[in-house]
């Protein structure tokens, strides 16, 4: 049975003034440097033959930092694995938003794909670039495949693997470094665990390449 985790990026700064960040090219921060080197220690007994990552920079630097811990190279960087593209919106908070744009962002909390947003994707356009994606990834990749990605491409990249309702993929929690895996056989898609940060849970001296794996 093949295995898929999905790692989104570590913090940036615009994440932690929670902005929205989209197709916009935001750095890691230092905390989210960090992240990464810890998600990279939790990954090391997980036995990885394939990386894949989104171009943009904060998935990038996230997927190098990996990449370099468990000595496996990055075998491509997806455009369709990319965030939700946000128009309008990126660069701005939620009351910002709100204040601008307030009906489509009213409807845009309660169901997502029904809102295309000003210069932006809507989310029905996001599931099936990133599905697309995927597919080409799962026709590439080995036995154990980690993709770098972010909340808005985990979140569309289930909703296509799982054949769910696009809005409910919206309401699964998507942490930055957090990991989100899935078991893939002849027939059938599992999900393992979602949203899993066991790995940042521990103190800078505590940090060991074996930490539990939840599978």
């Amino acid at each position: 049975m093949r295995r898929i985790f999905l790692l989104r990026h570590g913090k940036t700064e615009w994440n932690g003034q929670f902005r929205y960040q989209g197709k916009s090219d935001v750095p890691l921060n230092e905390e989210g440097r960090l992240q990464a080197q810890r998600a990279a220690l939790r990954l090391t007994s997980l036995d990885i033959d394939a990386i894949y990552a989104s171009p943009l920079s904060r998935a990038k630097e996230t997927a190098h930092i990996v990449s370099r811990t468990l000595g496996v190279p990055i075998k491509g960087f997806y455009e369709e694995l990319c965030e939700m593209n946000f128009g309008a919106w990126e660069g701005l908070t939620a009351p910002d938003i709100e204040r601008s744009y307030a009906e489509s962002f009213r409807l845009w909390r309660r169901n997502p794909e029904k809102v295309k947003i000003p210069k932006g994707e809507s989310f029905t356009e996001v599931v099936e670039r990133v599905t697309c994606g995927m597919k080409k990834i799962l026709n590439d990749a080995g036995e154990n495949i980690l993709v770098v990605a972010h909340g808005g491409s985990i979140r569309a990249a289930l909703a296509g693997l799982f054949a769910m309702d696009i809005s409910a993929s919206w309401r699964i929690r998507i942490d930055n470094c957090s990991l989100t895996s899935m078991e893939l056989g002849s027939d059938r898609v599992m999900l393992a665990f979602a949203n899993d940060t066991l790995h940042l849970l521990v103190d800078d001296e505590g940090l060991v390449p074996n930490l539990p794996v939840l599978v």
